[in-house]
Parts: C-alpha cells; structure tokens; sequence
C-alpha cells in the first residue's frame, strides 16, 4: 500500500499510540521530527534507531536522546558507508506489527510535509525479513557515545552552512531558468541597477578571480556608495547610522566558500552607541537595515545579528517571544507590514500573512539558532519591478525602512532594556 504523507496513518491509525517497540533506520533526525513520534508513544514504549549522520541529524536530539532517554530509546551511528535508507517498524499488541519503507526522514518535511513515498508492510514474513535487515546495520553500527556528540556539534554548523546555501543556490538557479525569467523581457533604460550589475553576481562571475570581474565589481560598490549619498538623509531621519563599511564587501576571501552571492548597504546603531553598551555589559546590538543586491533581485532587510554571533541578543529576543503581551504586539508589527514581506528563521522563509496567530508566530521564531542560521525580516524586488525604478527607488527605500524600523525599535529596546 502506497503512503504519501507517513504522519496520516501513524496519528489515524493509532499506530504510535499503540506502538510497544519502534524500529527505525534514517538519514536524518531533526528534533521536531524525533519529538513528532516521542510524545506521540507510550512512555514505557522502546525506541531504537539507526542513523549514518549523512542527512545533518540535529546534535541537540542526540544529547537530549543521551542526556534524558537511554533508559529507553537506543541510538546507533552506522559509519561504514553512506546510510540513506528510512525503515520504520512498530510492534503492536497482540504480536502485530507495521512497517514502512520509503523516503522521509525522521523530520517533520519527511513525515509530512515534503513529497515522499512510503511503502505499508503488515505481512508478517516481510515484517520479519524487514527486521532482519535492520538488525544487520544496528549490529554493525557503532553505539552513541558523549564524545561522539561533542566532536559532531563541532562540525555540525559548517555542514549545516553548505546544506542552505546549496539550497538557496537551487532556488535561485529555479527562479532564473524555469519560472518564465528572461533577461531580455526586462527593460533596463529607467532601472538604477543594470543588467550587468546583477550578473555580477551569477554562478560563473561571483567565482570569478580575474581583473575584469573585480573591476566589474567595483564598478558595483561604487553604484552602491552613490545609492548611499542619495539616501543618507532619509536614513538620518530614521535615526539610523551608516555601518563600517557601509557597502559589504566584495573580496572573495570575505566570502562563504569564496563566492560573492550579495552586495549591500548596511545601517544600524552608531559605533559610539555600541561601544558605550558593550562597556555596561550590555549584549551588543549589531541590527542592521540593509539593501541588498542578488543576482536576480533588491532585497530590502532587517538582518538580526551577525553571522555566527549575536548569541545574547537572538537567545534574549527568543525568551520575551515566551511572553504572551509581548509576543501579540511583534505579531501585529510584523503583520501590518503586508504582503510581499517574509521571515526567515532556521532555513526557512515563510510570507507575514501566513501566520493568523500570534502562538504560530512565536513557535516558528523558537526554531531560530544563532550558532547555524541567519534571521531575517524583508521584502526583495524582483529585477525590472517598477518599485525599484531609477525615479522611485529612493521612494522604495523609504518606505520600506520606515515600516521596518518600527520592528527594529521593538527589538533593539528587548535586547538593551534588559540590564
């Protein structure tokens, strides 16, 4: 029997409620996934699983698996080849049993909300044969261990990395090939960024190490600086500063993996301001409005914190979303800005107007980590918009920081106003 979506049976039939021993191969664990068929069985019900590591299993399930639940649920690393296989069997009263084979991972997409294909097993001999090949890579799988743990959290964020930016990279590549793009439909005579401009920023040039790609991009850095000088004032009315350097660089070696995805301005607190709550032990506050420029769109941004850091500020920020005064007022100022605005926590970018409930809201945000994700507010305009036009962008720019600032102010006085 042909599964699509592996959570309907499992919550419908009863399976995990009624599971007495779970069986389970997998590429990956997340922690939502892992938590989807924890709180689901009983507690007395035994777990044991089989993973390779080789689809980011989350390093906080395996220690909350080693640190809370090694009296009843079993974890085993399998190390001698890459483990891509997802197997999960449940043993029901009265000697039944179900199995499933198929795509989905131990991970919410993989149970439910990505395109997967299961395979429902209950004959009892291919129950049995499903078993025994389980128990042949769990017995050749090398057991948990703490410093197995420690030494995967160390490498974790840099594999974690590569996984979004090789994915944001297929998406763009979609946009640009399959989605009706063409380069030559957009009428670039009234745009402030050309055609050339972008592509600055394609696959071949953002790898490019030759001085006409340079050249190219500096020609795009000083575009940018003129585009600062003219929206300075407004910016100042803001009572926002320009950073240091305000255009972010364009040198590969600055460069995720050496490729130069984006070129932006950048604006936030004074240095001054920084440095006098860094000197009270106040968590800095390295917010910034942006305008960013990819390789087929503006981007206009609040970018909370820095890459890798910020830790006080988005852990702080996260705690007050607890709260239910607090969370319902970000809620509203994040919604009022209206549709064509997104927000990007844990990899993942979802519209304003998708949440309906400020609760839904304050879950999504509790997925962020500053160790392994960026969070960020915005808006991108797609080349050739007539918003981003020579003669109204400045306009664009206004108004789009206006309405985010608003969010900024709220955030910068829940990190600042705590000491």
């Amino acid at each position: 029997m042909i599964v699509k979506k592996l959570a309907v049976p499992l919550i419908n039939e009863k399976i995990l409620q009624q599971a007495e021993h779970v069986y389970i191969a997998t590429a990956a664990i997340s922690d939502a996934g892992f938590d989807f068929i924890r709180t689901r069985i009983p507690t007395k019900t035994k777990m044991d699983i089989v993973t390779g590591l080789d689809g980011l299993t989350s390093p906080g399930v395996l220690k909350r698996i080693w640190k809370h639940y090694q009296d009843r649920i079993t974890v085993r690393i399998y190390t001698r080849n890459i483990f891509h296989a997802n197997l999960y069997i449940f043993e029901q009263p009265f000697r039944k049993s179900v199995g499933f084979t198929g795509s989905g991972a131990v991970t919410l997409e993989g149970l439910k909300d990505h395109e997967e294909i299961f395979n429902k097993v209950t004959d009892a001999k291919e129950i049995e044969a499903l078993l025994s090949w389980y128990t042949s890579f769990y017995e050749f799988s090398e057991p948990l261990t703490e410093e197995m743990i420690l030494e995967y959290e160390r490498i974790y964020p840099v594999m974690k990395q590569r996984e979004i930016i090789s994915r944001q990279e297929k998406e763009q590549f979609i946009e640009l090939t399959t989605r009706g793009f063409s380069w030559d439909a957009i009428k670039f005579k009234n745009q402030y960024f050309k055609r050339e401009d972008y592509q600055v920023l394609s696959r071949v040039n953002a790898i490019a190490d030759t001085e006409d790609a340079r050249a190219a991009r500096l020609a795009v850095q000083s575009k940018l600086l003129s585009l600062h000088e003219q929206i300075l004032p407004s910016v100042t009315r803001l009572k926002l500063h320009a950073a240091a350097p305000v255009v972010s660089s364009i040198e590969l070696q600055d460069q995720p993996e050496g490729i130069l995805r984006s070129i932006g301005l950048q604006y936030g607190r004074s240095e001054g301001t920084l440095k006098r709550y860094s000197e009270t032990a106040r968590p800095d506050d390295f917010m910034t409005l942006q305008v960013v420029l990819q390789p087929k769109d503006i981007g206009l941004w609040l970018y909370i914190g820095k890459p890798h850091g910020s830790q006080e500020d988005r852990t702080y920020f996260r705690q007050r979303m607890l709260e239910e005064d607090y969370r319902k007022t970000f809620f509203s100022l994040l919604t009022t800005l209206g549709t064509g605005y997104w927000i990007e926590v844990a990899g993942e970018q979802k519209p304003v107007e998708s949440f309906q409930q400020a609760d839904a809201l304050g879950e999504f945000i509790q997925a962020d980590n500053w160790q392994y994700y960026r969070f960020v507010i915005g808006r991108n305009y797609t080349v050739g918009d007539a918003a981003i036009a020579n003669d109204v962008l400045l306009k664009t720019i206004e108004q789009e920081f206006t309405k985010l600032v608003s969010l900024y102010q709220h955030m910068k006085d829940t990190t600042h106003d705590q000491a």
